[in-house]
């Protein structure tokens, strides 16, 4: 018997990365991507319809402004099917072709874009003032006195890192922004934790790495290994390269906080802050390491809830429950 596929009427050839680029690397083409996007050829699956809205090949023709037939044909046949599809009606964008016009998207106006400013709040760890700010597409909080809160493994002072498309930051001041990061975060560490890239959903390889000979004075980072925490995690999609560095407790609180959140029916996207992330960060995460095997227990505290972790070197969830705080006093 033979495999069943899902959409026998489509030919799935390999496409390589390196085919891709190629493929993308022509202005022609990348106009036929904007006049379908543009046109509202998109809607297939994307919103539950069964409409699908399709630009005939003349009209298509006409709007990228090519006389030549064959030259057309040409770039159009290139694109297809990885990235256009052609139907009865005539052509629409594939799931891949409105990814890449969403991408576009979501980095137009970063070149405009001044989002430098101090928060009205203090560094956590110092009590000094704190900075937003925004360059390559990178949302940063950053203390303006102390080295921050991942020693050597990021830019003098951070507090908080994320990527950040541009065109989120044109609807929202600092405040949401950086909510909204939060939650980006969380869920991108969770989609991590579970063994799934976000970006691709490909598989992720990840391992963990610790300083045997940790030691932190005065609240500066270890001499051994240049950070604040004892045990760190790379987690890496082995398709598309995505990746996280982190320490342990902070791919663990991720998962918390994408636990809690997500299971909340009156969720409020404005309401996390960085300020508050860091301090459950620092005062109500209990860590301990044990070798032979290798095994990560962490202990969470949010709220009215504890949750426990176990994980593995490489950063299997072994073990992971919530349950009431014992001190919780039930009315």
């Amino acid at each position: 018997m033979g495999q069943t596929r899902f959409t026998p009427d489509l030919e799935l050839n390999e496409l390589s990365p390196d085919e891709a680029f190629a493929t993308l690397g022509n202005e022609i083409r990348l106009d036929i991507i904007r006049v379908l996007w543009r046109a509202g050829a998109t809607y297939e699956y994307d919103d539950g319809s069964d409409a699908v809205e399709t630009v005939p090949y003349s009209e298509l023709q006409t709007e990228i402004d090519i006389d030549d037939n064959g030259k057309f044909n040409y770039h159009l046949s290139k694109l297809a099917p990885h990235f256009v599809r052609r139907t009865d009606d005539g052509y629409r964008l594939s799931s891949a072709g409105k990814q890449i016009a969403r991408t576009v998207i979501a980095v137009s106006g970063a070149g405009r874009l001044d989002f430098s400013r101090e928060l009205d709040e203090s560094c956590p760890l110092c009590g000094a003032a704190v900075a937003v700010t925004y360059e390559d597409q990178w949302l940063r909080v950053r203390c303006t006195e102390c080295y921050g809160l991942f020693g050597d493994q990021a830019p003098a002072g951070t507090l908080f890192l994320t990527n950040y498309p541009a065109a989120g930051l044109t609807t929202r001041n600092s405040e949401q922004a950086l909510a909204t990061g939060l939650y980006r975060c969380a869920l991108d560490i969770t989609y991590l934790m579970y063994g799934i890239c976000r970006e691709c959903a490909g598989q992720i390889s990840s391992s963990v790495t610790v300083c045997d000979v940790h030691k932190v004075k005065n609240g500066q980072p270890c001499d051994t290994c240049g950070t604040p925490f004892p045990v760190w995690a790379d987690m890496k999609c082995d398709t598309c390269g995505f990746a996280k560095r982190l320490p342990v407790e902070m791919f663990a609180t991720g998962l918390v906080l994408a636990t809690e959140l997500t299971g909340n029916p009156e969720l409020d996207i404005d309401s996390p802050a960085v300020d508050e992330a860091i301090e459950l960060l620092q005062n109500s995460v209990e860590t301990d390491v044990s070798t032979k095997p290798l095994r990560v227990s962490l202990s969470i505290e949010v709220d009215t809830t504890v949750f426990t972790l176990t994980l593995d070197d490489e950063m299997n969830i072994v073990e992971f429950d919530r349950e009431p705080r014992t001190d919780t006093v039930v009315s």
